[in-house]
């Protein structure tokens, strides 16, 4: 049995070099941005805000928070057992987009920096970056929201580095 194309062609109304040239123009419209808002607002752009803030933990006669913190008790209360007065350093927000890195400097005279690898679409959606601190890098992908919380022991104080990531 013998298949006729042109017949198939016929009853659909487009021949085969017609239906190549409408692929080609819908490939090349997505390419060239033509494509409707809509289709291209579902890829995240690879942009995100990291809210960084510096936090000194001290041994106190009385225990004492600062009021900027109050999202973190439940993280501080953690660290209690040997440091109970937290003050708020400095608060800064990062703008950064794919590749772009930026530091932050601490009381201790350390910086820390955040480069943005890439957003990861799909839910959940992950931002995901590279946090360094001297002597150490993490690759990590945390959900828009996310908060990590790290640590440095000084000799008579802690010093937090909380870090949320932000759409």
């Amino acid at each position: 049995m013998m298949r006729d194309s042109t017949t198939r062609a016929s009853i659909v109304g487009v021949s085969r070099r017609q239906f190549a040239v409408q692929v080609a123009a819908v490939c090349g419209a997505a390419l060239l941005g033509l494509w409707p808002a809509a289709a291209r607002a579902q890829a995240p752009a690879d942009h995100a805000n990291f809210e960084v803030r510096i936090i000194e933990g001290v041994r106190a006669p009385a225990p004492k928070s600062d009021p900027r913190l109050t999202d973190l008790q439940r993280e501080l209360a953690a660290l209690q057992q040997g440091y109970n007065s937290f003050t708020l350093i400095s608060a800064q927000t990062l703008h950064l987009t794919a590749n772009q890195r930026a530091a932050v400097r601490l009381p201790d005279g350390a910086d820390v920096a955040i480069q943005l690898l890439a957003v990861v679409p799909g839910p959940p959606m992950r931002v995901r970056h590279v946090f360094e601190l001297p002597k150490s890098k993490t690759i990590r992908a945390v959900a828009p929201g996310g908060r990590t919380l790290d640590v440095r022991n000084g000799a008579d104080r802690l010093i937090i580095i909380c870090t949320t990531v932000q759409r």
